[in-house]
């Protein structure tokens, strides 16, 4: 019997269109292909980590290894990239709706230190039973540690949970403690999966 319900953040609570972003800015094609490489390269997932603790530090590191593009670099990451972070308000309403039905709502998001601030603005945010940022903990998705985490901190039994993230590799990390798990693609396709287990 399900009793839990938890939350990605990226794509599934909050929209993350960093192409987008990227675009507003002008840069297209290859030219933004090549910074998005550069960028969300391996040292993103040590500043989801923690390890790098704001994108000042992320900037410096991705300035030194790739100095033909400190300035694109320096702009992309210091004119609020947060803001990539735009709330999906009907996946919101629907976490309001399983909380009112006596669900518990938690959160488990890859999530770096200027990202955990700037979300706190939304609701979403201050509505959760209990919640884990890889930048709280120093491990990230799909490590088993996170999820064991989360488990423990709220004595939460793995077969009674259900989680939504939209990494297929995310939801296989968490099956494998007992958790079910559906991947989310868009909120119609994820409500209707997860109402069929539910019942």
């Amino acid at each position: 019997m399900i009793k839990n319900i938890i939350f990605d953040l990226g794509n599934v609570l909050i929209g993350f269109k960093p192409e987008e972003y990227l675009k507003d800015l002008g840069y297209e094609g290859e030219k933004a292909e090549t910074l998005l490489k550069t960028i969300f390269s391996p040292l993103w997932n040590e500043y989801d980590r923690g390890v790098i603790k704001d994108s000042n530090e992320l900037a410096d590191i991705l300035s030194k290894e790739n100095p033909e593009f400190e300035s694109e670099i320096r702009l992309i990451l210091f004119r609020c990239w947060e803001k990539l972070n735009t709330l999906k308000p009907e996946t919101q309403e629907y976490l309001k709706e399983l909380k009112a039905r006596g669900y518990g709502i938690y959160i488990l998001s890859n999530l770096n230190f200027d990202a955990w601030e700037f979300v706190k603005q939304f609701e979403f945010y201050w509505l959760a039973d209990g919640a884990v940022y890889s930048c709280l903990e120093g491990q990230c998705k799909p490590e088993e540690g996170i999820y064991r985490t989360l488990l423990e901190r709220y004595e939460l039994e793995g077969e009674e949970c259900l989680f939504m993230d939209d990494s297929p590799k995310n939801i296989e990390a968490a099956e494998k403690l007992g958790i079910k798990g559906v991947v989310f693609t868009t909120l119609d396709e994820a409500k209707e999966k997860i109402e069929e287990m539910l019942t």
